[in-house]
């Protein structure tokens, strides 16, 4: 009970606000994956759908949802409100199905950061392959040393810690390469082959979006869009030839789709190193958003926004207890009271 009056008392407006009293704008992005509707199976990256309306109305009571373009123009920021940017990472058809008609019912504009390969192929997403077998059959274990990658066990009971042994097996994976990875193409086979009846019940709901969803969300005002890269694959893997075609690509597809230029990229995995964000910059990109926890306040460089994830697992308070103990990082190291997005490349 002690820490669920803290996590209250943690989440009230005022309280927040003098965490950072400097009275400069602070912007806290809020990074999703995607929504499931509530009797769906859980996953850390899926968030339920009555539990992203909650965490929406517990945000508009501590401060004002922005557009993206929003960031490049500091007068339009409250001094003394928090800034709320809603973004969606990977594309999936519950962004359109799920999250649109919530963000359009509250009029609250966020920014989809699509992978335009699957959006075009209609292809699974290859960590979809990977969980839904193990969490709509509610396996106990997967023996994969025949594969390379060791034996794997999933706890029975408490979805968070169910989530932190999957999440073990997809780090495993992610380590190896990408999903054309001889070794990791040769598993997903495995596991298509195997659990080829779940796959099929479930994944159709899974899928990307398609690029008629992506005309009609564009359509909307509420629905902004930004690049996941083309393949949805670790930027820092591919070769200069294979990133600079990624991003210009996916790009291009994602202007003609939306009519608006693509100006904001986030970075799958969140890898990047100086190369990617020359890359970026070079692609016309203003906004680069990494997975790195932080909130958007004094002067950050442009390319390497931090956000604040939410999970499937966060309850509006520990959304609220989250953001507590991010604007404690952000005191300590005393940001300054001008706000600028650093090296921000001109329209």
């Amino acid at each position: 009970m002690a820490l669920e009056r803290l996590k209250d008392w943690c989440g009230r407006a005022s309280f927040l606000r003098r965490l950072y009293p400097t009275g400069a704008p602070v912007v806290v992005v809020l990074v999703y994956h995607d929504l499931r509707r509530d009797d769906d199976f859980p996953n850390w990256l899926r968030v339920a759908e009555s539990d992203f309306a909650a965490q929406l109305d517990a945000c508009a009571e501590l401060g004002d949802f922005i557009a993206p373009q929003d960031l490049f123009a500091p007068e339009r920021l409250s001094r003394d409100r928090f800034s709320f940017l809603v973004t969606f990472d990977d594309g999936y058809r519950n962004n359109a199905e799920l999250a649109a008609p919530l963000l359009a019912e509250r009029r609250i504009p966020a920014l989809f950061f699509v992978s335009t390969g699957p959006l075009t192929s209609q292809q699974p997403f290859w960590t979809d392959v990977v969980v839904t077998p193990i969490q709509a059959l509610r396996l106990r274990s997967l023996d994969l040393s025949d594969r390379g990658f060791g034996r794997f066990a999933f706890r029975a009971g408490g979805e968070a810690a169910r989530w932190d042994d999957i999440q073990r097996l997809l780090t495993a994976i992610k380590a190896v390469g990408n999903e054309d990875h001889p070794q990791v193409a040769g598993l997903l086979g495995w596991l298509q082959e195997e659990y080829g009846a779940v796959l099929a019940e479930h994944l159709p709901r899974l899928r990307p979006l398609t690029a008629d969803e992506v005309r009609w969300m564009a359509a909307e005002r509420w629905c902004h869009f930004g690049s996941h890269g083309h393949d949805h694959r670790i930027l820092t893997r591919l070769t200069d030839a294979e990133l600079a075609h990624s991003l210009a690509h996916s790009r291009a597809i994602l202007s003609d789709l939306t009519g608006q230029p693509c100006e904001h990229l986030a970075y799958p995995n969140g890898d990047h190193d100086a190369r990617i964000l020359a890359a970026a910059a070079t692609a016309g990109y203003r906004g680069g958003y990494t997975i790195r926890s932080g909130l958007v306040a004094g002067r950050v460089p442009a390319l390497t926004l931090p956000r604040l994830a939410v999970s499937g697992f966060d309850t509006p308070a520990r959304l609220r207890f989250n953001l507590a103990r991010t604007l404690l990082a952000l005191r300590r190291g005393r940001a300054s009271e001008q706000f600028e997005l650093v090296g921000a490349p001109a329209h």
